[in-house]
Parts: structure tokens; sequence; C-alpha cells
């Protein structure tokens, strides 16, 4: 089984701290954030991307999958307004070209916002248009580019499984997967084998606790969701993608380390391990 630390918890320690730490824990796979201040595309030159991969290399950590940070201010795929949809894209694709330097498998996509004062149809008409030019790109480069529902939360556009299959379906790219997040698919009242009954593959989960009604990402054992359940079930079905600890939240910036072994002691507790 991959497990994969996620940088974003140690988004206020510097970057070679999260590598230790994941070497310390014993983790061999991680999930690139790119976000401030560990690597933000828009000021990181190419060779600050090789240095980081160097970085990654020699402690023989691989990455699993690349994330730019999307889901705040200031880039939305989804915009009504066509310059920021236009700056929005040209983000993302220079990210997709930073995967590749990473050498990272894919990329991770949410399909942005839709503006309140707009009908919901035109900003799905949008969000597809943008998505599918990634999707394009990303087929170029031979990533996979792994689209996450959000919740309801985040976004008034993908944030459950049909919303999810109807975006695929319409872009129609070989590249263009569907990925799964504990939060998001519980709040939606549905499980894995809801995915796996709608997908033959499923290339990536994000793996963490909540508390049921919002859009926490806790860590293992900190909230009420049957985490462990949603993990047998994806081994059942095959999965052969990672379970990535994307924990969030001021509760776990302090000691973002202490968190990471804390759910690791939590699967070992149920019987799972690396």
């Amino acid at each position: 089984m991959i497990l994969a630390g996620m940088n974003i918890t140690f988004r206020h320690y510097p970057f070679d701290f999260f590598l230790n730490s994941m070497e310390k824990l014993g983790l061999r796979h991680i999930e690139l954030w790119g976000g401030e201040p560990h690597f933000y595309i828009d000021r990181q030159p190419l060779r600050s991307i090789r240095t980081i991969r160097k970085s990654i290399k020699e402690r023989s950590l691989q990455v699993v999958c690349y994330t730019p940070e999307q889901c705040v201010y200031p880039f939305n795929l989804a915009s009504s307004d066509p310059d920021l949809r236009c700056r929005s894209l040209a983000y993302f694709e220079e990210n997709l070209y930073a995967a590749a330097e990473l050498e990272a498998p894919m990329m991770l996509v949410t399909s942005g916002i839709g503006d309140y004062s707009v009908p919901a149809a035109e900003s799905w008409k949008y969000a597809c248009d943008s998505i599918s030019r990634l999707a394009r790109a990303a087929e170029t480069e031979g990533i996979g580019l792994a689209l996450e529902p959000l919740t309801r939360f985040e976004t008034n556009l993908i944030y459950d499984l049909q919303g999810l299959k109807n975006m695929l379906k319409e872009i129609g790219s070989p590249a263009l997967l569907g990925m799964i997040d504990t939060v998001a698919m519980q709040l939606a009242g549905e499980t894995p084998d809801d995915y796996y009954a709608a997908f033959s593959q499923v290339p990536h989960f994000h793996l963490v606790d909540g508390d049921g009604c919002s859009d926490a990402h806790l860590g293992l054992g900190d909230g009420k969701l049957d985490w462990p359940s949603y993990m047998g079930a994806l081994l059942r079905h095959g999965y052969k993608g990672a379970f990535t600890l994307e924990i969030m939240g001021s509760r776990y910036y302090r000691d973002p380390e202490d968190a990471i072994r804390k759910s690791l002691a939590g699967l070992r507790k149920f019987g799972f391990s690396s």
C-alpha cells in the first residue's frame, strides 16, 4: 500500500523540514503541494525546480501527484472574467510543465467556482473549456490529470460523483480521470463502491478524517468518518494508487510531523501498513 505525506501540512516550515520528516517517519512517497513558501510556479525558475527535484531524489522519495494551489484567490478556471480565466489557464499550464520537470505522474485539478451572478450552465461551460485545454496539454506531456470533486463549501460546480462523471464524459480525454477525496465523498453521501461502479479505475485518493458536516480535513482518528472502511473498499477493488494524508488546519500547523505520526499509528491500529 502506498502512503504519501503532503507538504501542505508543513506550510509554516521550510520545505527541507518536510522532506526530512518524511524520511524520519518512514514514508517513501509524497504529494507535492505547489504553494508558498515551498514551491510557487510564478517565482520558481527552471533551476529552482531542478533543485527541488534533486532534494526529493536525494532522500529516495517519489512524487505521486503534484497539486498546485487552486482553492483560494487568485486563480479560477470557471471565472466569467475572460482575462482572469485566461491567466488561470496559463497558471495551470505552467504547473503542468513543472509537474513534468518534477517527474510527477499526475497533476491534480479542480473545477474552480462559478460566479454567482451568472447562470450555472455558463460557469460549467467555462470550467469545461478550461479543463479540456489542460487535458489536451496533459496528453501531450504524458501526464495524468486527476479531477478532484470539492465540497459544496468550496465550489458550486463539481462537488459529487454525478458532476464528475458529467465533466469527464463531456471532455472525453484519456488523460483526465476522476479521483476521490474522503471528505468530499462523505459529504456527498457517496462511497468508493459508487466510484468504482462509475469508473474502471481511480488514480488517486486523499485520505483524511472529517467531522461529517464541514470541509475540515482532519488527522486520522480526529474525526467521525469511517475511513478504514473506505480504504478497505478501495483495496478490495484492486486500487493501485496512493493514499495521501491531506491533513490541513491551524491545529496541525505547529507540529505537522506529530499529525502525520498519529495518523500512521491510526492506520496500524486498523491493520494498514505501507
